[in-house]
Parts: structure tokens; sequence; C-alpha cells
């Protein structure tokens, strides 16, 4: 799609676009932040979520930890995750966490084909309702509002 959101037909996602992927926001301009972490930073603006968790998945026992000793998860972000293994594995450890408002944010899901096809197989699963690729991210949303399951791909 369209990075403007022209011919986005999903207002969730057109809202997404134009609220939060092409806000510019005080983070990117204040501090020394790549456009993938502001990013993150106005989705937590824009969507308030009362449970965050940013971990760096390059020490995966001491993430591992982190999500599991958390109650639910309202947004996880995940980065510096090596392979398809620990990426299929976080997903599914934080899997029991959820809830219909939850989002959740891999990053490197395009980093080798082994990455792409696990990022495919999360996209498969049930309860993920809506995802948006935006290449480097791969973001998860659970929304029940969502009646059909879409897939975006963002230029970004």
């Amino acid at each position: 799609s369209n990075g403007r959101g022209h011919g986005v037909h999903s207002p969730f996602v057109y809202s997404f676009i134009i609220s939060v992927l092409n806000k510019k926001n005080q983070y990117s301009q204040t501090q020394n932040v790549n456009k993938y972490d502001a990013l993150v930073q106005s989705m937590i603006s824009y969507y308030t979520p009362q449970s965050i968790c940013i971990e760096d998945a390059f020490n995966k026992e001491k993430a591992l930890t982190k999500i599991s000793n958390l109650e639910r998860v309202d947004l996880l972000y995940l980065k510096k995750i090596k392979n398809s293994d620990d990426l299929w594995m976080f997903f599914n450890t934080v899997m029991q966490k959820v809830n219909t408002q939850s989002i959740l944010i891999f990053e490197g899901i395009h980093q080798n084909s082994q990455m792409q096809a696990c990022w495919e197989n999360i996209k498969m699963n049930q309860q993920v309702r809506l995802t948006i690729d935006v290449f480097k991210l791969g973001i998860l949303f659970f929304r029940t509002e969502q009646r059909e399951k879409e897939n975006f791909i963002i230029r970004f």
C-alpha cells in the first residue's frame, strides 16, 4: 500500500497510516532515534497501551523471563531477534498473554528467508486479525472488530 493511505479501504489501517505512520513526532526530532523506534513510540502515544514491554531479544533468556512474568501484553516490541526459531518461540510464548487490544511488533522479519517464512506462519495464526509489514518491522493486531483477516505491506 501507499505510505500516504491512498487506496486503503480499512478505516483502522487508514487511521494507523495517517495518525501514527505519517505523524511527525517529537521522538525522532528531539533524540537520535531511528525511524522504527520513533514509529513504536508514536504507536505507544496513539494507542496508549497499559502494559508495554520493549525488549532486546539478543539476550533471549532475559527477554523470555520478562515476557513470562507479565500478566498480559498490550504492546510488545522485540528488537534484534537472531533467527526464525527464536521468533517462533517468542511468538508462542507471548500468545498466552495477548488480548483483543494487544499489539506485537517484531524486528527483522525480512532479514533472511527463514525469518520471512516464520513471519508468513505467524500471519496465518487464527488469533492474528491484522498484520502490517513496514519491511523492518512486522506489526500484529488481534482486534476482534476486524471481521476478515487482513495483511498489509506499507512503504515506510
